[in-house]
């Protein structure tokens, strides 16, 4: 199957996810395959229903960070838990979501200290629909791996079958990116400026770049290095200028920095909120209105303090016939991501932001729990 049509598949599969529908993931190297439905789309028939499809009760498949933030050790990998009988749906959810009146159940069933490949795979999947990284999976226990596709057919279900789809998904459809159009657009920081917007093949996500100056002519690999702000999507920061972050100010810096220099590329990514979404972002803040930093919001979600990954920036850099940039940013992470990329990050070019009282704990977490230099 070419690169396409699995990211096409994935890009069906995460649709299916988010509306509150079930996939069927199959690993073919262990035979194994699963009925997946999201945590945040579980109704009160929910384990009936995949118990009858499956004849296989239900497990609770939590991310290492959920496991950690409710108290479940884990040994920092995923888990899965058997449903009780006796549980009801608030049992469930409670385990699953973020909740004021939280209550974890008791326990008896087995905790999986382990990634056995298929919780792990279904995880990702949620996360690529940028839901809660937390469902219920149930076993396919009557139907053999030789017979899954047909069955899902015949039931009407969207079947994913090698987790390795799910793995290369975001790389696969970065790989994709054609770009679309470009256009002149005058900004208030300068008229000699270019938007080109990228789309991947599979219909996912669309990414932009703004190309100053000088740099709108010389797209020679060995002849520019030119300054290049990866700023990842901010609603609440860069439309809204919210006080609550630094994102508004500093993609203004960045443009007015490129416009003042007659130079550059500001590549503007589809990742809000660190690429959980805008929905568990603002879940996020709602739970660091509760005393949490934005670390632990968070993890007490299920996902990593950064969930970004860069496939996308280094591909557009690679359509644009850029392999050499000074990199404008504060945190080392990310030079390094795109110098495992292939990127040549010849300088990291720093952005100062004044701190208000409303984002001044945001920074000092930026500092001391991600690492950047501010």
């Amino acid at each position: 199957m070419n690169n396409y049509n699995v990211t096409l598949k994935i890009e069906r599969a995460i649709s299916e996810l988010r509306r509150g529908g079930k996939v069927v993931i199959s690993d073919i190297n262990t035979g194994v395959s699963v009925l997946l439905v999201s945590s945040e789309f579980i109704q009160s028939d929910t384990v009936d229903n995949l118990l009858n499809l499956t004849h296989s009760r239900p497990n609770i498949i939590l991310s290492s960070n959920r496991c950690k933030a409710i108290g479940i050790k884990s040994n920092n990998k995923p888990c899965s838990i058997l449903i009780n009988k006796n549980w009801s749906l608030s049992d469930i959810t409670a385990l699953c979501l973020p909740l004021n009146n939280y209550v974890r159940p008791h326990i008896n069933g087995v905790i999986e200290e382990r990634d056995n490949g298929i919780v792990s795979g279904s995880l990702l999947l949620l996360r690529q629909a940028r839901l809660l990284p937390a469902g219920l999976i149930s076993l396919v226990s009557n139907i053999t791996i030789d017979s899954i596709g047909e069955w899902s057919f015949k039931k009407n279900l969207i079947h994913v079958d090698s987790l390795e789809q799910i793995t290369s998904y975001e790389k696969a459809s970065s790989d994709s990116l054609v770009m679309e159009v470009r256009a002149k657009v005058p900004l208030a920081y300068t008229d000699n400026c270019e938007i080109i917007v990228f789309r991947p093949r599979d219909g996912g996500d669309e990414h932009f770049c703004l190309v100053f100056g000088k740099t709108r002519k010389t797209f020679k690999l060995e002849e520019v290095n030119p300054l290049v702000r990866i700023h990842s999507q901010c609603i609440t920061g860069d439309i809204l200028s919210s006080l609550k972050c630094d994102c508004g100010e500093q993609l203004k810096k960045s443009i007015k920095l490129m416009a003042d220099a007659d130079e550059g590329i500001l590549i503007y990514l589809s990742q809000e909120g660190r690429d959980i979404g805008l929905l568990n972002k603002l879940r996020a803040y709602s739970l660091q209105e509760k005393g949490m930093d934005t670390v632990q919001a968070n993890e007490n979600l299920g996902f990593n303090d950064d969930e970004r990954l860069y496939y996308p920036a280094k591909e557009i850099l690679t359509k644009l016939n850029i392999n050499k940039i000074r990199l404008i940013t504060n945190n080392p992470k990310k030079v390094k991501h795109l110098s495992n990329l292939g990127v040549n990050v010849t300088q990291r070019v720093p952005i100062k932001i004044k701190p208000n009282k409303h984002n001044r704990k945001y920074l000092e977490t930026k500092s001391k729990k991600s690492g950047h230099l501010i």
